[in-house]
C-alpha cells in the first residue's frame, strides 16, 4: 500500500514533490469523525478525532518505494508515524496510510487554511524541506528534527532576501551573473557551512574562472542599542562569545547591543521588542531603525536589522538575564552618552556593531532628545 492521505502542509504540492523527490498524483479525498486545525501558535496542522465531521485532504497516489521512504524520513523528523486508515474518495471507500504524531503536545486553533499557510509559510517551508532532504540517508531523523529550527531560520533568511535585497551597487551586476557548478555542505548543525564551485561576471568582462567559495551560513539578526533621551544613556550587555575564544583572545567577554535571532514569521521589529525582554527585561517605548546589512559579507550570510530603543533606564534596571534554555548569561551596564563615546574613541568596544549603533545615536541624539 503505497497511497498516503494527507491534510495539511504536504497538500501543497510543490512541498509533496520537493520531499518525495518525484511527482505524486492528487487525489481528492476525506477522512471522516477527523478535523484539521492549527496548532495554536504554530505553523503547522493538528488532525484531531471530531465525531460527525470530516477532515478534508488528498491522496497521494503512485508512490515509489524511493519516494515512501523520503517521505517517511521528513516525517520521522517531527515525531510522526504512518498508521492505516479509511478514506472517501470521489469513487468510494478507500485504504491508505496517514501520518498521525506520536503524542500531542500542541493545543488546537482555528480551522486550518491551506491558502492562509501559502500565503506566509509555503516559501520558507520549501527552503527548510530543501536543506532537510539533502541529509536523507546521512542523517537519522531525530537529528534532523532537533536541528530543523535553525534549518528553517537559515531558510526563512532566504525568503527574505528574495523579498527585501539590498541595494543594487553601480554595477548593476546581480544573481543573474553568478554560475554556480557544484554546491555541497561540508558541515550543518545550529549553524552551516555551504561550499560552493562557482564562477561569477568580472567587471571588465567576461568569466571568472571557477573558483571555491565557502559561506557561513545564519539566519538574519537584529540588534538593539536601548537609549533613555531623557537621562542620555544607553545600556549594553556584557556576555561570554565563542567568537573572541576560538580566536584566542584573553578577553572573550563583549560588551553589545541586545542582540538575537529573527525567528521565522516574525518581522524585525518584533524580534527587536521580544530580545529587548528576553536580555535585558526591558520593554522599549520606540524603535529606530539604524540601517541593515551583512557585517561580513566576504564569509558570512549573517544579515543585520539595526534598532535604537527608546526605554526608561533607571539605575536600578540592570541586572543578569537570558534564556536559561539557550544558556545565556547575560549582565547588563548603564552608561551615559559622553562615556559610551569616549569608549569607542578609544577602542574600549570590541564587537563592532556596538559602534555602528553608537555612531548612528550620535547623529540622531539632539532629534531623539528634543522628541521626548
Amino acid at each position: 500500500m503505497t497511497d498516503i492521505f494527507v491534510y495539511g502542509t504536504l497538500c501543497h504540492a510543490p512541498l509533496a514533490r520537493m520531499i518525495a523527490g518525484e511527482e505524486a498524483e492528487l487525489v481528492p479525498a476525506n477522512l471522516l469523525d477527523h478535523a484539521v486545525f492549527w496548532a495554536a501558535g504554530q505553523s503547522y496542522p493538528l488532525l484531531l478525532g471530531a465525531e460527525g465531521t470530516a477532515a478534508q485532504g488528498q491522496l497521494l497516489t503512485g508512490l515509489s518505494d524511493a519516494a515512501r521512504a523520503r517521505l517517511d524520513f521528513y516525517e520521522a523528523a517531527f515525531g510522526y508515524y504512518l498508521a492505516k486508515v479509511t478514506v472517501q474518495t470521489a469513487s468510494g471507500p478507500q485504504e491508505a496510510l496517514c501520518y498521525f504524531p506520536e503524542a500531542v503536545n500542541d493545543t488546537p486553533g482555528a480551522p486550518w487554511d491551506l491558502s492562509a499557510w501559502q500565503a506566509t509559510w509555503a516559501q520558507i517551508s520549501l527552503y527548510a524541506a530543501e536543506e532537510v532532504m539533502q541529509s536523507f540517508g546521512l542523517v537519522d531523523p531525530l537529528t534532523i528534527g532537533q536541528r530543523f529550527p535553525a534549518i528553517r531560520m537559515r531558510a526563512a533568511s532566504r525568503v527574505t532576501a528574495e523579498t527585501y535585497p539590498s541595494a543594487l551597487t553601480p554595477s548593476g551586476m546581480t544573481q543573474a551573473q553568478v554560475n554556480t557548478h557544484r554546491r555541497h555542505t561540508p558541515y550543518t548543525n545550529w549553524f552551516s557551512v555551504l561550499e560552493e564551485d562557482l564562477s561569477f561576471a568580472k567587471h571588465e568582462g567576461g568569466q571568472s574562472p571557477v573558483v571555491n567559495r565557502a559561506t557561513f551560513m545564519s539566519g538574519d539578526s537584529v540588534l538593539i542599542l536601548p537609549y533613555d533621551p531623557k537621562r542620555d544613556r544607553v545600556m549594553l550587555i556584557e556576555q561570554f562569545r565563542a567568537g573572541p575564544h576560538f580566536r584566542g583572545d584573553p578577553h572573550p567577554w563583549t560588551l553589545e547591543p541586545v542582540a538575537g535571532r529573527i525567528d521565522p514569521g516574525e518581522t524585525p521589529e518584533q524580534a527587536a521588542r521580544r530580545e529587548a525582554v528576553e536580555e535585558a527585561r526591558l520593554d522599549l517605548l520606540a524603535l529606530h531603525s539604524a540601517g541593515r546589512g551583512y557585517p561580513s559579507p566576504g564569509c558570512s550570510s549573517e544579515h543585520y536589522n539595526f534598532f535604537v530603543g527608546i526605554a526608561d533606564l533607571p539605575d536600578q534596571i540592570v541586572g543578569v538575564a537570558g534564556e536559561e534554555a539557550e544558556a545565556e548569561d547575560i549582565r547588563s551596564h548603564l552608561f551615559d552618552f559622553t562615556t559610551f563615546m569616549q569608549m569607542i574613541d578609544n577602542d574600549r568596544i570590541s564587537a563592532y556593531p556596538t559602534c555602528h549603533l553608537g555612531l548612528w545615536l550620535a547623529r540622531a541624539r539632539d532629534r531623539l532628545r528634543l522628541a521626548a
